[in-house]
């Protein structure tokens, strides 16, 4: 299906909605962007395209420093995750409990999807290394939780308003007994989706070299940017291995357990026969643990007790279309940021734009020979794996894990094997790019399969429909939704990930494959402020025309049909 077959009957109040809205916010945070960087004290170091400096390495041998490494990368996500999650929460609770912030914050959340967060990473670290390492994850936390709580709140159903009112609940009750249990399954499982966002900006933001030094902090990410510099593949591999470990114990004793714990908030639980992961039994059976959950339990019961706020309905706002007039003045908020920001500018000029543009176009080439080699790969390889349940289950515990596990990671390490094995350096980026994405595609597309009614693929069995009649007319309709969010999550996923993957390193020898990733990646070495900005306006344009012209349209076409055949 074309993109520009599927805008036909798209039209409509939520098409323009959502597309506005993620339209302006995006504008607005790159313009905020732009305007913040003209205030701080740009860096006018060469823009070189050398090695990194790295004047103090530390120790890479010793238990004593990979342990370290590993407690200090664990606890910069604990702390990524906390703080995402309050972020989080303060946005959701400023959207819907003051009106006059509403509008505002839903429109920075809806750019926020659309900005990749890794080039805020220069900002931050003048900050300090461990404020940078925090912040950048925890807001690739924090703006999937946002939007998901203020979903769930939008469809709270209409049977539980009437109940609060009926018992009599102030505002202050009403958040703690209805709205917070009723958003915690859709939160926890945004957090869940965006953990492997949130693990490869963490690795990226303690491997990449800021103003052209490496960090000397602890780190598995430090580790492995440090061992490519001198060319240690036996510390490389150790980075490697912790990580996936320490990623596999984040996953199995935290956030699992979070979402098993979270389904008895659902109205229809979608792990009711799932049994409890072993950290819930532990936390249940250890003595201690069980009488400090309890003791929390029954403080945030007290503190749901408490009467504060006025008792009634919860006003509920229809959602209008919003004025053409916004559009308009989208397109004027973009002129203006972009004479502003090269006007009488001390480092940058109309060349830049052009070569941004060329830049671009070059990560595009890429971007879409990945996104097709992906869907070629991993379509069939999935719908094979989820014909048989006896690979179905093995297969999604497998996809689960490489999907959460940092891959830039190893980017170093398979620049070197591609160097070696004689293969370009032009293309080098495609194919570090499809090996990060071909596992959002194969999750999603076992996800798919996994809700795929059996009886539709009974039934074609028994006709005996087979070769591409099958694919056409049995399995690439009901996996439709399924492929459309995998190439779109793969797609927001993938511009980023050129930033890494277009710019490898080993040895302190760059491999500059060319492109917009690499443009942002060596501005971010030279701690060159404007044209990061500039780069990650230019990302930020590459992933909102992705998802206004092609996927959206196609989301909205595929939702339309099949609310038709179901009517």
């Amino acid at each position: 299906m074309s993109p520009l077959r599927a805008r036909r009957g798209t039209r409509g109040p939520d098409r323009r909605s959502g597309l506005t809205a993620s339209l302006v916010g995006t504008l607005v945070v790159v313009a905020a962007l732009a305007i913040f960087s003209r205030f701080l004290p740009a860096r006018l170091t060469p823009f070189h395209h050398h090695g990194l400096v790295a004047p103090h390495f530390r120790s890479l041998a010793g238990i004593g420093v990979l342990t370290g490494d590993l407690g200090h990368t664990f606890l910069r996500m604990i702390l990524a995750t906390m703080t995402g999650a309050v972020i989080a929460a303060i946005l959701a609770l400023g959207a819907a409990k003051i009106p006059l912030l509403g509008s505002p914050i839903r429109t920075a959340l809806g750019g926020l999807h659309m900005v990749p967060l890794l080039c805020l990473l220069p900002f931050f670290h003048l900050m300090g290394f461990e404020f940078s390492a925090i912040a950048v994850p925890a807001l690739c936390l924090a703006a999937p939780i946002a939007t998901a709580t203020l979903n769930a709140w939008a469809v709270i159903p209409r049977t539980l308003d009437e109940a609060t009112r009926a018992l009599g609940l102030t505002s202050w009750q009403r958040l703690w007994r209805l709205e917070a249990p009723y958003a915690i399954p859709e939160s926890v499982t945004s957090l869940a989706k965006a953990m492997p966002m949130a693990w490869c900006v963490l690795i990226a933001s303690e491997m990449l070299p800021v103003d052209g030094t490496l960090p000397a902090r602890p780190g598995l990410g430090v580790h492995a940017a440090q061992a490519a510099s001198i060319g240690s593949l036996w510390q490389s591999f150790l980075a490697v291995l912790l990580t996936g470990v320490l990623a596999f114990l984040y996953d199995s004793c935290l956030v699992f357990p979070w979402q098993i714990w979270a389904d008895r908030y659902r109205l229809t639980p979608i792990f009711d026969h799932a049994p409890d992961p072993w950290m819930l039994k532990f936390w249940r059976r250890t003595r201690l643990l069980k009488r400090s959950g309890e003791i929390m339990r029954r403080c945030l019961a007290w503190v749901g007790d408490i009467r504060l706020g006025r008792t009634g309905f919860r006003p509920v706002t229809l959602a209008r279309a919003p004025s053409p007039l916004l559009g308009l003045s989208a397109g004027f908020i973009l002129l203006l940021t972009v004479m502003g920001f090269f006007y009488n500018h001390h480092a940058l000029d109309l060349h830049d734009l052009l070569v941004v543009t060329i830049q671009s176009l070059i990560s595009a080439l890429r971007m879409t020979v990945a996104l097709v080699l992906a869907s070629v790969i991993g379509v069939p390889l999935g719908v094979w794996l989820c014909l048989s349940a006896r690979r179905a289950a093995p297969a999604r515990i497998v996809a689960r894990l490489l999907t959460l596990y940092p891959k830039n990671i190893l980017f170093p390490v398979l620049g070197l094997a591609m160097i070696s094995a004689g293969i370009p350096r032009q293309i080098g980026p495609t194919l570090l790019c499809l090996f990060f994405i071909l596992w959002l595609f194969l999750a999603q597309i076992l996800r798919g399969m996994r809700s795929y009614p059996p009886d539709l693929l009974q039934a074609a069995r028994n006709l005996q429909v087979r070769g591409w009649l099958w694919w056409q007319r049995v399995v690439l309709p009901g996996l439709a939704p399924a492929l459309v969010d995998a190439a779109s999550a793969a797609s927001a996923t993938g511009w980023t990930i050129l930033i890494l993957a277009e710019r490898s390193s080993w040895a302190s020898q760059g491999q500059d494959g060319g492109g917009i990733g690499a443009y942002v990646a060596r501005a971010i070495e030279a701690g060159d402020l404007p044209r990061v900005v500039l780069g990650a306006a230019v990302l930020t344009l590459c992933i909102a025309l992705g998802e206004i012209l092609v996927w959206h349209p196609i989301r909205l076409q595929i939702q339309r049909r099949i609310q038709t055949s179901l009517n």
